[in-house]
């Protein structure tokens, strides 16, 4: 689904690493076109549940999104039990109350945000991108251009983003 003109759409998600007991966080951000604006991923060492780690996946990119400068942004994730949460629509589990307050207050630094889910064919861009944390020391951040480790993911959700406007 594509964002409303002038907006930014900002995917993320999560991935488990069973072997090594850690995780990662993938983020990327498109213009309203799918241009890619900029991508991260983001190891997490923090032994977390599937809600806890989709939760700071979310927080992480909506720092990120600051962090860039965007200022309208439709966040984007695959858990609809997250999403409902931070609309206030479901219960959310005690473990991530904190995570989803603290998204909500930065979330207000922006002119305008929303949060929405994702079918998972839609969210694989940054599925991938957080794979590709366990490659990585901490951190690894592209700006204006799809990581070659994704760019076939990057170039189908491109033509998925597309044709959805």
């Amino acid at each position: 689904m594509s964002p409303p003109p002038g907006y930014f759409k900002v995917n993320v998600d999560e991935a488990l690493f069973a072997k090594s007991k850690q995780s990662g966080v993938g983020v990327i951000m498109r213009d309203g076109e799918g241009n890619v604006v900029a991508a991260m991923c983001r190891k997490l060492d923090l032994p977390l549940g599937v809600l806890e780690k989709e939760a700071k996946a979310l927080e992480i990119g909506v720092v990120f999104a600051k962090e860039v400068g965007l200022r309208d942004v439709v966040f984007q994730a695959d858990s609809q039990v997250l999403i409902n949460a931070v609309h206030g629509t479901g219960e959310a589990a005690s473990s991530v109350l904190n995570i989803i307050q603290g998204v909500l207050r930065k979330a207000q630094g922006f002119r305008t945000f929303d949060f929405l889910h994702t079918k998972r064919q839609g969210n694989a861009p940054a599925h991938l991108l957080a794979q590709q944390a366990q490659k990585v020391e901490s951190l690894a951040v592209w700006l204006e251009e799809c990581p070659s480790q994704v760019a076939h993911g990057c170039a189908k959700d491109v033509s998925l983003f597309q044709s959805s406007i």
